[in-house]
């Protein structure tokens, strides 16, 4: 979402969704998921929002497509997005990166009731090299394939967006718009899929009319689900607000809901989420009996990440003179254009559909030389004589 306003049954909600909190065993493991989260709360809090627009993301998507990018990183380059990406602040080693997502993607195959697919791969310009070593860290750590394509024309937008459509139970149907760029060299691309089912579901017969307060001023009539259920509960008074944790069937995963109190309150909370914010709800959570009204809801969102990603620091990444991604090539002629990302969630009486996507799309540094000067608006102009002036 560059900030889309998304409105269903006249309702605008704010949903901040950071996902996957996994809990692995291994401490590798569960760095990659410390680092994870972290991310996510940060980009959380540089994406821009407003009572009129819905934030609905997956860092987990968009952490897992730069990782794949960070693997061809060099130098400051590479540290911008080791920091950015919160392995430092996890305390995850650089070179134990890799490896530790290679035994998170296995994490992530576990068996469970809920359903959670991943898929990552990577399409390459017809006629770029790419070094055999980084495809071969992208297929061990991520389990992506690698293919070749003709990133400017059509055919190869219409085999982005239907692997898109693919990994992504058709739920998102395209995540490019139109052909790249003839400067495009490489494409990395990560999908999500979550499906869970309650462990209590809601009933049909008990969803009714309720009002919706959007921006918590303007009352709007939306579907309301309804239900007593066993869940976690907690009350947090330094954010003056309210936690819920619904558990899917099989309590592997689960939708943990902050409320606050204030209906205009949404904006304030999210300034002062945090992992270790939110870390500290889940410490305070009590299972109990629930009385819980919760809407029906679908929300698709779409961004443009450079902007959120430069403001956690990712600079050098983007600027053509300054990356250095000489591990994907073996020369440093690669820099990134942009990250986009499409989410989408649906939630009803039975339980919840979640889908993401992101790309992180790779440009070439123009073959051209000289200073630019690009005529892209109104201008003058005068037709002269060379010798007179």
């Amino acid at each position: 979402m560059t900030g889309s306003r998304i409105q269903f049954s006249g309702m605008r909600c704010v949903i901040y969704f950071a996902w996957l909190w996994a809990l692995c065993a291994a401490q590798e493991e569960q760095k990659v998921a410390n680092a994870n989260n972290e991310f996510g709360f940060r980009l959380l809090q540089k994406i821009p929002a407003s009572s009129e627009v819905n934030v609905f993301f997956s860092p987990y998507s968009v952490s897992t497509a730069l990782a794949m990018a960070y693997a061809g990183a060099r130098g400051e380059t590479q540290q911008e997005l080791y920091d950015s990406l919160a392995y430092s602040s996890a305390g995850l080693a650089p070179d134990h990166v890799h490896n530790a997502h290679a035994q998170h993607t296995q994490v992530l195959k576990s068996p469970s009731s809920s359903t959670l697919l991943v898929a990552n791969t990577a399409v390459v310009q017809e006629g770029y090299n790419v070094l055999r070593e980084y495809l071969h860290t992208l297929n061990q750590s991520f389990g992506a394939e690698a293919s070749t394509a003709n990133l400017a024309d059509e055919q190869s937008l219409r085999s982005i967006n239907e692997w898109v459509k693919h990994h992504t139970d058709g739920k998102i149907e395209q995540l490019l718009s139109e052909p790249l760029s003839s400067d495009a060299r490489l494409v990395l691309l990560n999908a999500i899929y979550f499906k869970g089912l309650w462990n209590t579901p809601f009933h049909s017969a008990s969803t009714f009319k309720a009002s919706f307060f959007n921006a918590g001023t303007e009352r709007v009539e939306i579907d309301m689900m309804h239900g007593q259920i066993t869940a976690g509960y907690a009350r947090d008074d330094e954010t003056n607000s309210d936690v819920v944790d619904l558990p899917y069937a099989g309590l592997d995963y689960s939708m943990t809901i902050v409320r606050p109190r204030d209906r205009t309150g949404a904006d304030a909370l999210r300034q002062v989420l945090t992992r270790q914010v939110f870390r500290r709800f889940l410490s305070e959570l009590s299972e109990t009996v629930v009385n819980v009204a919760l809407p029906k809801f679908k929300i698709e969102g779409e961004y443009k990440l450079k902007r959120p990603l430069s403001l956690l620091g990712v600079s050098k990444a983007f600027t053509k003179d300054e990356a250095d991604f000489s591990g994907i090539s073996g020369s440093r002629d690669l820099f990134v254009h942009d990250v986009v990302h499409k989410a989408v969630v649906e939630v009803n009486e039975e339980g919840s559909q979640a889908t993401a996507v992101t790309g992180v799309i790779i440009y070439t540094q123009s073959a051209f030389v000289g200073t630019p000067f690009v005529v892209n608006h109104p201008f003058l102009f005068l037709i002269r004589n060379r010798q007179t002036g």
